[in-house]
Order: C-alpha cells, then structure tokens, then sequence
C-alpha cells in the first residue's frame, strides 16, 4: 500500500482484530486517524517496537523490530546497534499521520517506543517505573500515590497512565542528557526508596521468589535496549483498551482502565497536553544517596537480591 492508497483506508477492513468486542482493522484505523496529533507526542521521532495481531489479538501476536523491506518509502528507519543480536536493528519511526495508518493496515495494535528520540539517540526524555499488581496485596492506584510521594520530596513533578492493562506508569520527564544506564539506576534508587517505606507492600526485586507477594515497582524499562508501552496506544485487551495518560485526580478507588478503550479515548481530554520540562536529577541523586539509596546502574537479570 503506497502513502496515496494509505489515506483511501485499510485494506480488509472488516477483518476483526478485537473478536470479544467486534472492532475490527477498521476501527484501529478511525482510532490511530482521532488520535495521531496525541499518539505523535509519544510514539513521533522514537524507535518502536511493533506488536501486529494480523490475525486478531485471540490468535498468536508477534513484535516486529526491523522494519520489513517492503515497507513503504515514506516510513523511516533509525538503525540502532543491538549488543545482545551482534547486529543493527532497523526500527520503524514514526512521523506523520500516514506512517500510522500504514503500521494500523498492517495490524499493529501496540506501539512500545525506545525512551529517547532520533535526534539525540541513547539520551532518554524520561524515567518510567511500571507498577503492575497482583491478585493480591496493594493496589496499583496505591503505590502509584507512594511513588509520587518519593518524587515530591526530591522535587521532581511526575506524569500518570494505565499500562492498558492493570497497572500504571509513572513518568518523569528529564533533561536529554543522561544515559539509559544512568537512569536506570536512578529509577532503581526511587523505586527502593518507595519500597523501604512501604516493605511489606512493596518491592523492586525482579525475581518473582523474591517478591512474598509484594507489588513490583518496575525500575528495568529505563535500559538501553528496553521499550514501554507508549501513552495513547492501544492494547491487545479484550476490550482494546488503551494506554491512557491521566490526571492524578483521576487516580483513586474509582479508575477503572477497562472502561478506556479505542471507542472511549478519542472524546477524553489530554492530561498530558503541557507536561512539565525535562528535570535535571543531580540534585535528586544526592538526596537518595542521603538516604542510602545510592543510584546505581544494574541489570534486571542479577542473581544478587536488591534489598539487603
């Protein structure tokens, strides 16, 4: 499909990609269509990691990487060096509305983006730390509070989305001049501050043996080479829902991220529509060293417990 057919409309649109809800490639077209002006904010001039449903989200998706070779001329490459392949990845980047409808025409439900942009690559905007929660234990509306409690007190004001699923994202845009490792392990050092006032309802420990239960604050999204669901993507739910930025006052027992779905979003406002400038994190580093929690980088794939 060239950039002239792509504004005609998907091919087959018919095809259903949401069976439980009946939304079909057509409807993930109107939605990428309402929203893109939103969507470009977050998935525009980044990497993406690509997850197409070609066959519906009840049949086995796939993440695509490397942009295929037959993918129009008007959807750019950013070819990044990838040390676990031992070779170049050529992602897809966004730019336009037109690069949108043509990842919707080939079934892409899930935008993941890298966390920095083209034109400063490896110097990540901001710092996510992902709370998901189990079927017990405390709420992800719960510790998201407690995370912003720990980004108040080091003076670093925090932006809120569901994950699509059932968790949240809490976001700290950042000055573009620190490593993915570097925030890392500054991430790291938030998430164990947050937990050693909340240890029996919180943890940072990435093994599930070690968590007794407790909810992870996920601080290993902030690696070079890691990906997060990008705001204003759909998700392969159900319901398709949506990875929806929110007020934080919209953060209480009442949310409830099945009902922000494709067919919901478009007529919500954007939370996120003057978000905060990136922060300078000396000053916060300092502080969480202060407290023992000295930001260090480490990989999410370490025997060794985070908590002592």
């Amino acid at each position: 499909m060239t950039q002239q057919d792509a504004a005609d409309g998907p091919s087959r649109p018919e095809k259903v990609l949401w069976p439980a809800v009946g939304l079909t490639k057509r409807d993930l077209w109107d939605y990428v269509d309402a929203c893109a002006t939103r969507l470009l904010t977050t998935v525009g001039d980044r990497p993406l990691s690509l997850k197409r449903f070609p066959d519906g989200i009840d049949a086995e998706g796939f993440f695509q990487k490397d942009l295929p070779d037959w993918a129009p001329d008007h959807v750019r490459r950013c070819r990044v060096w990838s040390p676990t392949s031992e070779r170049e990845i050529a992602y897809a980047v966004a730019d336009d509305v037109a690069d949108l409808r043509w990842l919707a025409n080939i079934a892409v439900v899930e935008f993941h983006a890298l966390s920095w942009r083209t034109d400063k690559p490896q110097r990540p905007d901001g710092v996510v730390l992902d709370l998901d929660p189990g079927d017990d234990g405390v709420s992800a509306v719960t510790a998201a509070w407690w995370v912003r409690e720990t980004l108040d007190a080091l003076g670093l004001p925090a932006l809120v989305k569901t994950s699509g699923k059932r968790g949240l994202h809490v976001h700290v845009p950042v000055e573009r001049r620190y490593s993915p490792g570097v925030l890392r392990g500054f991430a790291l050092a938030i998430g164990r501050a947050t937990a050693a006032a909340h240890p029996r309802e919180l943890t940072v420990e990435m093994r599930k043996a070690r968590r007794h239960g407790r909810l992870l604050v996920d601080w290993s999204r902030n690696g070079e080479q890691q990906t997060a669901v990008s705001a204003w993507s759909p998700r392969a739910t159900p319901q398709a829902t949506v990875a929806t930025p929110l007020a934080w006052d919209e953060v209480d027992a009442d949310l409830d991220p099945a009902a922000l779905t494709i067919s919901s979003v478009p007529q919500r406002g954007d939370p996120w529509a003057h978000p905060p400038a990136g922060a300078r994190i000396e000053r916060a580093c300092h502080a969480l060293a202060d407290q023992g929690f000295e930001p260090k980088d480490r990989s999410p794939r370490s025997s060794a417990p985070v908590e002592r």
